[in-house]
């Protein structure tokens, strides 16, 4: 993938079940540099866990069906990243769509 390709495209971090929205990719600078436009993830207030009796304090039943709304950080950083062996191992995926998932049954 060349480094143009991935501009408009967002990187999300994964943390064993979590995930959070790092950004949206607005520019590249050498091989493997990435400019990140910071973004926030708020839930959606249409949408709240139903949560019933079980596991550790709660069960939540609509766990996968999560909706977030997603915004550009106003007089957020952008964030200078290397896609390297490294990024992967931190969690970082890049990705055509922002994403978020927390996981209310852990």
């Amino acid at each position: 993938m060349s480094n143009e390709a991935v501009i408009g495209k967002f990187v999300n971090r994964y943390f064993y079940t979590d995930v959070d929205v790092v950004g949206k990719i607005v520019d590249t600078f050498g091989k493997t540099g990435i400019i990140v436009e910071s973004y926030t993830a708020e839930r959606d207030p249409d949408w709240k866990p139903e949560i019933i009796p079980g596991g550790f304090a709660g069960h939540c039943v609509n766990n996968r069906s999560q909706r977030w709304i997603f915004k550009p950080i106003e007089g957020g950083k952008k964030i200078r990243l290397r896609v390297s062996n490294r990024f992967k191992k931190d969690g970082y995926r890049i990705q055509d769509e922002p994403y978020k998932f927390y996981d209310y049954n852990f």
